[in-house]
């Protein structure tokens, strides 16, 4: 056999077979790339997803009880806003589920800096309809009995209802009808997304409890009429 043909004969099998060979672990190299791959954010970003429900998007905040954050670097110390970040205070939560570096990009975009990190935090559907609610729920509502009165809070006929259980009563879709329309003298919320609206009803949801024990209470059920 003539030894140019054996030698093209053992390329042609081969080839195939170490192409394929490398092709898969070129792929599962990529397929390694792709899952390690974290995206980047910003501290701008990061702001916006965790503090402007109450601090507003242009950070001008909703004070009394939001206070605004512009020119908060002539206020506050850059580790007293690390801290405050880190424990919350009043109404406001803690945001200590955030890595360090995501807070140190916060920070530093109170600041007037441009901090970039590859770590982000999602949390969870229930913990952003808690946030959602006390950025524009808790004005006016309390979530149980227990709650300081809230600083909007009208007699205006009747007491807002309390909210935190009345997922046993209505369904997501007349929940979300209510944020939308606005009954009574109640503001329409229908500028919040869906996953925010879903959220606050998940985390009302956690408080079933609550809305059996009001409702036995006198005046709860008449309270409920203008949702």
């Amino acid at each position: 056999m003539n030894k140019k043909y054996l030698i093209g004969l053992v390329l042609v099998i081969a080839l195939p077979l170490i192409y394929g060979f490398t092709s898969k672990y070129a792929r599962l190299g990529n397929e390694e790339l792709l899952n390690n791959d974290q995206v980047m954010v910003t501290g701008e970003q990061l702001f916006q997803k965790n503090c402007s429900a109450c601090h507003g998007i242009d950070m001008t905040g909703n004070p009394p009880v939001f206070p605004s954050l512009v020119k908060v670097n002539e206020r506050m110390k850059k580790n007293e806003v690390m801290e405050l970040l880190q424990t919350g205070r009043k109404v406001m939560p803690s945001f200590a589920h955030l890595t360090q570096a995501e807070r140190v990009a916060i920070a530093g975009y109170l600041y007037g800096e441009t901090i970039e990190t590859e770590m982000v935090t999602d949390i969870t559907p229930v913990e952003n309809g808690n946030r959602m609610f006390v950025a524009n729920c808790a004005r006016c509502h309390k979530a149980t009995p227990d709650d300081p009165q809230p600083p909007d809070q009208k007699e205006w006929g009747m007491r807002p209802v309390i909210l935190g259980g009345i997922t046993a009563k209505y369904s997501i879709a007349d929940f979300k009808n209510i944020l939308n329309t606005g009954p009574c003298y109640m503001p329409s919320f229908d500028y919040l997304s869906d996953t925010d609206k879903e959220g606050i009803y998940a985390w009302l949801g956690t408080m079933e409890d609550v809305f059996f024990t009001s409702f036995t209470t006198s005046g709860y059920g008449c309270r409920m009429r203008c949702h």
